[in-house]
């Protein structure tokens, strides 16, 4: 599955360098085409540096085995659903953090 998002992104990534190459071919035709060519120039420049980044990051987790399974997370890592009580664990799903919980007030003591 992760490898499939890199390849999308790659995918991505050549359509943003082809998007500028035509922005380049237009701009050299109109002499007053200053802002189509910078976006070009963007366009291609960005591209490369992404697709830079990507191709280093796609080998390095293919080298740490993650495109080995399906599943986007090690088998170690998943966490349970539930805790010892029977409730349900993590973020949204019904435990309240104390930061979250609204300010307790004390009720006034009768005692005299």
């Amino acid at each position: 599955m992760a490898q499939f998002l890199a390849d999308i992104a790659g995918m991505l990534e050549i359509s943003a360098i082809a998007a500028g190459l035509v922005l380049l071919y237009r701009a050299r035709a109109d002499a007053a085409a200053g802002l189509v060519r910078a976006a070009g120039l963007v366009l291609v420049v960005g591209g490369i540096a992404v697709g830079l980044c990507t191709t280093y990051y796609w080998f390095s987790y293919r080298g740490r085995g993650e495109f080995a399974t399906a599943h986007m997370m090690y088998p170690g890592t998943m966490l349970p659903m539930m805790d010892s009580t029977g409730r349900m664990m993590g973020p949204g799903m019904g435990v309240i953090s104390p930061r979250m919980m609204p300010p307790t007030t004390v009720p006034p003591s009768d005692s005299k």
